[in-house]
């Protein structure tokens, strides 16, 4: 029985082993079949699903560093990419084919050597790349230790061969565009008609939503029009002690956690049906908090106590308790607040009577800016440290004291008092004023020829490969990829 037993294992393996050679057989005939083919150009299944599983690793990567998902597994997904592929490759190869007819694969001394940089430079940051993810904690040095990254560069198809393949193709493909759009211009005509419709379309824009104006200035975007109520606005800011600093962030958000607690309670009353009567009720309860000496970011409930009679269900009653408890800790932590910023601005009330004494005494403002500012946006080479912020009575997003301090100035140059801000004193300078309407032509000429000169070479060199593929005899294999 044994041995009986053992053949039929073992003819149970041959059979297995012989069925997974077939498999492995009809596999690798799989993937060798022809999905495109241009002369003697072919790209086979294996490498065209290699693309397509690459792209849309890539893509889930991309939407996961957004917090979002991206199903790799949906077959509008897949087919959606199978297509972008499909048209990339057939690109690659059209245009790789007129670059040879043209010659323009043959490369100067010059280009070669700039090949020969890239690919040294594209080579040693993967060696980098490698040595850093394989042989962090390896105890290989020195020669050994160079052999052994390269071996695996190569290992993961990072060779100097593969490197210099790609990094010829690019060069060529920019050949070959610069070829395309060598002749492609733009007239005087067309830069007029562009620069209407952007001052047009900036004109709403702003007037529509006013804060865009300063997001655009501040991103160093073209400016086509200016709106009215806008000026720039310099800061020297003298800021909190650190100390001082976290125990008034601390207050504020105790403030607003139990403000939000309220709303909570508040609601949950609600849905029991107590609204008429919730601030009576509110008031038969005496919330005691321990009265510490200074600044303190804690409230300690000392005693709580409350007179509710029997029509008053357990549920409702502990509920009502806390709210109150929340009402009495708000109040505590913005008196706290106001101590906490009391004593933070005393800390810096020499600090800033000191710039204010430099300024009046003829310092200069971006020199003494520069020393003493505490604000990131105003220090270094930023592009608001030059020309400040743009401000208005728009601009929301700013502090309202440092919005008010700014627009009370009445003209170029004018420095503020100290203005007490959310984190220390502002001293602010009008640098500059915005003029309302449009800009000047002459001022974005060069950023409208080159905008319009890049659409206009993309089009044309897109217009140019899309007549080149209709003209090539390619033939693509689309249902084998269904399979």
């Amino acid at each position: 029985m044994y041995k009986k037993a053992l053949l039929a294992l073992m003819l149970v393996m041959a059979m297995l082993l012989s069925s997974c050679a077939l498999i492995e057989k009809d596999m690798d005939v799989d993937r060798a079949t022809e999905i495109i083919r241009m002369g003697d150009t072919v790209y086979t299944k294996g490498q065209v699903q290699g693309e397509v599983n690459y792209q849309l690793a890539y893509m889930s990567t991309l939407y996961a560093m957004y917090g979002l998902s991206y199903d790799v597994t949906s077959p509008s997904a897949v087919a959606e990419m199978q297509e972008s592929v499909i048209k990339m490759l057939v690109d690659d190869m059209v245009t790789a084919a007129k670059a040879k007819e043209l010659g323009l694969d043959i490369l100067t001394e010059e280009e070669q050597a700039k090949l020969e940089e890239n690919v040294q430079t594209s080579w040693q940051s993967n060696l980098d790349s490698v040595k850093s993810s394989y042989f962090a904690d390896s105890e290989l040095t020195g020669e050994e230790l160079d052999a052994a990254v390269e071996a695996k560069a190569v290992e993961l198809g990072l060779d100097r061969d593969a490197i210099t393949d790609y990094e010829k193709s690019r060069i060529v493909a920019d050949k070959l565009r610069q070829h395309v759009v060598a002749d492609v211009t733009v007239s005087d005509e067309e830069i007029q008609a562009e620069y209407d419709k952007q001052v047009a379309d900036a004109q709403t824009k702003y007037t529509d939503t006013p804060s865009r104006y300063a997001t655009d200035v501040e991103a160093q975007s073209t400016i086509y029009y200016r709106p009215d109520g806008y000026r720039m606005v310099k800061q020297i800011l003298v800021a909190f002690l650190d100390e001082d600093k976290a125990a008034v962030e601390s207050l504020q958000t105790s403030v607003v956690a139990q403000q939000s607690a309220q709303t909570t309670l508040t609601n949950q009353l609600s849905g029991l049906g107590v609204t008429d009567n919730l601030e009576a009720l509110t008031a038969q309860v005496t919330v005691t908090l321990e009265k510490p000496e200074g600044v303190s970011t804690l409230a300690t409930v000392s005693d709580l106590t409350d007179t509710f009679d029997e029509s008053v269900t357990e549920e409702v009653a502990d509920l009502v308790r806390q709210l109150a408890e929340a009402k009495a800790k708000q109040t505590f932590f913005e008196e706290q607040l106001e101590a906490a910023k009391a004593k933070a601005f005393a800390a810096i009330d020499e600090a800033a009577d000191d710039v204010l004494a430099q300024l009046n005494a003829g310092a200069d403002w971006d020199t003494l800016m520069a020393e003493k500012t505490q604000d990131p946006g105003m220090q270094g080479d930023r592009f608001t440290a030059k020309n400040g912020y743009a401000v208005s009575e728009a601009r929301t997003s700013f502090d309202k004291a440092f919005v008010d301090a700014a627009m009370a100035l009445e003209k170029v140059g004018d420095v503020s008092p100290k203005t007490k801000g959310a984190s220390g004193y502002y001293i602010l300078q009008y640098t500059s004023e915005v003029e309302e309407g449009a800009v000047a032509l002459d001022e974005v000429r060069d950023a409208l020829h080159d905008s319009l000169l890049t659409t206009k070479q993309n089009t044309t060199y897109t217009d140019t490969v899309a007549q080149w593929v209709e003209a090539a005899d390619v033939k693509i294999n689309r249902d084998a990829l269904k399979d």
